[in-house]
């Protein structure tokens, strides 16, 4: 039975008592990286069904709305003067990393080589103690708009980041319902980012550690940040009425993906061959994502959740809300692939019912590109360079799944495929590619060339070990 987006069971407690679910609490996320260190926090076998809670980031920018009352909230983001129960963030410890991240699953079987597929059978929104739920967007200095002037023609500031006294970097807290059977976000109110000292006495006047509990001061915001030892240097400024749009929501996990081979932890902000921060909208209900393992048991982790965004998630983040999903995770061995473009997988492929998910990046393997230096990635970020690797790796999947000629290839992704900017805001950009199955469907060749089962068997066979033999050029996994 499939939940419900606002079912009771959105707190993380599957409506089948026998599958397994990895709650949430400081013992079961690591903060701000993937890493093939990390120990496992469940281990499944291959074909089982998961139950798995995340946190947003994001949650204690209204931390009572988000965080006070939740047993499992609370014990991520307790940061006090005495307490720090989450003391790692990023892949040094230093804040290079920013996602809470349920996990690593360790998925029995599963070997370098392999393909874990990870079927989304549901998200449901984690209610507060109210039974309602909220989620926060940030205009941040990561964002599209601070590398764009403002409507007026001066820049956006954010503080010491852009060598500026002043800050324009705002934050939305949304509010999702219910209308007419249909779901949606609307604003509940906006607040300009304060300059805020943490329970370590440390000053930031700009977005820059993630856990920041905001200490509001609109009326009727408890004590209970300022308690564990947030301060403010002034009051902050609120615009409580807000144009009240309803967006569809579309729920979706942003930050997904195994733990890499080649580092010991890396950052959980840049998208990498085994997936990550994909920040695409479609990795939902009803996708299924498949990743090239590289480590024994897959290390499986998930989080960055989000209630709706668009394509490129322009302003830095989409509405951050904290999710619980029910996933079905498979091994996909090598000795068994089944398919032509398995051989062949060096990036995290979405499948739906009616199209597969093609995701391109400035750097399809970044860190092979920037071993020595990871962080690099982050100033060589080229949307130019996405589209350049999504158009490869689009060719390289219909060629090798359809057996097209690249002739063949190019003049129907022409026709019949949508690009889009996933996200600009990474430091790996994204660009996807949409294809759609009806266009190469089985149905359509026999209409025009009949064949029989034997050949048709026997064009399989051929497709198959013409993948096996086709070697990645090193040139297509950078560029």
């Amino acid at each position: 039975m499939a939940l419900s987006v606002f079912s009771s069971a959105a707190q993380g407690f599957s409506t089948m008592p026998s599958t397994p679910v990895l709650p949430l609490s400081a013992e079961t996320v690591h903060w701000g990286y993937f890493s093939k260190l990390e120990t496992p926090k469940m281990t499944i076998a291959s074909g089982e069904k998961v139950v798995v809670e995340m946190a947003s980031h994001h949650a204690c920018d209204d931390y009572d709305k988000m965080v006070k009352g939740d047993p499992g909230m609370e014990s991520v983001f307790e940061w006090s003067t005495s307490v720090k129960a989450v003391s790692r963030r990023g892949a040094s410890g230093g804040g290079d990393g920013v996602h809470v991240l349920t996990g690593p699953i360790y998925v029995e079987g599963a070997e370098p080589g392999d393909i874990l597929a990870v079927e989304v059978l549901d998200l449901a929104p984690r209610k507060n103690p109210e039974g309602k739920t909220f989620g926060s967007n940030a205009a941040a200095w990561w964002g599209f708009q601070a590398r764009s002037s403002k409507v007026d023609g001066t820049p956006f500031t954010s503080g010491d980041f852009s060598g500026h006294d002043t800050n324009d970097e705002v934050v939305t807290i949304y509010e999702l319902f219910e209308e007419d059977g249909m779901h949606y976000a609307t604003l509940s109110y906006q607040f300009k980012w304060p300059t805020i000292t943490d329970p370590e006495g440390v000053e930031r006047n700009y977005i820059a550690y993630p856990g920041t509990c905001v200490p509001h001061d609109y009326m009727g915001f408890s004590d209970t940040v300022a308690t564990m030892g947030w301060t403010k240097a002034a009051d902050i400024t609120y615009m409580s009425e807000p144009y009240q749009a309803k967006i569809p929501l579309n729920m979706h996990i942003g930050c997904m993906g195994l733990a890499p081979a080649s580092h010991d932890s890396v950052d959980s902000i840049p998208p990498m061959p085994t997936g990550g921060n994909l920040d695409d909208k479609r990795i939902g209900k009803g996708t299924t994502m498949y990743y090239p393992i590289e480590v024994a048991g897959g290390l499986l982790s998930m989080g960055d959740a989000h209630a709706a965004q668009g394509d490129s998630e322009l302003d830095g983040t989409g509405i951050e809300t904290s999710i619980t999903g029910t996933f079905k995770i498979t091994v996909i061995k090598a000795a068994e692939f089944s398919k032509p473009w398995m051989p062949l997988l060096d990036f995290p492929l979405g499948e739906t019912a009616d199209t597969y998910i093609i995701h391109g990046f400035t750097e399809t393997d970044y860190l092979e590109t920037y071993a020595a230096n990871p962080g690099d990635i982050y100033g060589a970020s080229s949307i130019d360079a996405a589209m350049h690797n999504a158009y490869t790796q689009t060719r390289k999947f219909t060629m090798a799944a359809y057996g097209l000629t690249e002739a063949e290839a190019n003049t129907i992704i022409t026709q019949g495929v949508d690009f889009g900017m996933t996200q600009l805001v990474d430091g790996n950009w994204g660009v996807h590619a949409l294809v759609p199955k009806a266009i190469f469907m089985e149905e359509r060749r026999r209409q025009l060339a009949p064949a029989s089962a034997t050949a048709k068997k026997n064009k399989m066979r051929k497709l198959m070990d013409a993948a096996k033999s086709l070697k990645k050029p090193k040139a297509l996994r950078k560029k």
